[in-house]
């Protein structure tokens, strides 16, 4: 009987999902607390002043006992839930550092659960770099070896598209500011400004649908000109036709592309 209950409620749960919009995939065993990663680095070595569990988010407070943690867990929360709706599915956790001597935001898969870590003096202020590093954290579930480029740049747009849908603080014309050939991700935003607002969320749910050959290709024993053929596969379906020569047109070889522009 328990058994017939615990699948009663985990096909309940899914079923509601779908109906709510749901392609998104509900993680498992959403009680459990998540492990706190091992010492592994330098950077995970520094004391933990304070920890916050969210639903979905544990933060690490490294830098400042003054920080109210909740505020910053609540915000981080927020952040998950859009992204797991714009990609369709989600890690059952992300771990997130606050550490003052961090040089940049980054994230890493060093154990069960994804890892970001953001820097204290702009903790505060979800636009730095909450949506990029934790779209990086999603897409550990696609493999360990995307390319720079791609990588980098649909990290870039999940940030412009969290700016306009979720903390609301841009409109659609902010994005002309970046409407340049130098701009690192300059392929990609010409992209959705070609196909639409919601082109990079039918990209994400294309790259879900096929996860497992996602985690083939983007692969160390896959070539570089296999993943690249691949990832403009995938954009030109969701676009609903070919986008290559517009990648040619920009000068893009996917013999060689391997790092983001200016990199």
């Amino acid at each position: 009987m328990s058994f017939l209950f615990a699948a009663t409620r985990a096909l309940t749960a899914v079923l509601i999902a779908f109906l709510l919009g749901g392609a998104v995939a509900v993680p498992q065993d959403s009680s459990a607390v998540p492990k706190d990663p091992p010492p592994s680095t330098k950077w995970h070595q520094e004391p933990v002043l304070e920890k916050k569990v969210a639903k979905n988010v544990s933060v690490y407070n490294h830098a400042d006992a003054t920080i109210v943690l909740e505020t910053v867990a609540e915000q981080l929360q927020r952040q998950y839930d859009f992204l797991a709706k714009y990609t369709g599915g989600a890690p059952r956790w992300v771990l997130v550092h606050v550490g003052k001597d961090y040089e940049c935001g980054f994230s890493i898969h060093a154990g069960p659960d994804p890892e970001m870590f953001l820097q204290s003096g702009s903790i505060f202020d979800s636009s730095a770099n909450y949506a990029h590093e934790m779209m990086h954290c999603f897409m550990f579930d696609l493999g360990f070896a995307i390319p720079h480029w791609f990588n980098e740049s649909l990290s870039d747009m999940a940030w412009f598209d969290s700016e306009i849908d979720l903390w609301k603080r841009r409109k659609e014309a902010w994005l002309g500011e970046f409407d340049r050939v130098d701009y690192r991700s300059y392929e990609l935003l010409e992209l959705r400004r070609k196909y639409g607002h919601d082109y990079f969320a039918k990209v994400c749910a294309l790259f879900r649908k096929q996860q497992d050959e996602c985690r083939r290709v983007f692969s160390d024993a896959t070539k570089l000109d296999e993943k690249n053929d691949f990832i403009l596969a995938v954009l030109s379906q969701a676009a609903g036709e070919d986008v290559k020569p517009l990648f040619k047109e920009w000068g893009f070889n996917p013999r060689t592309r391997e790092r983001q522009r200016g990199y």
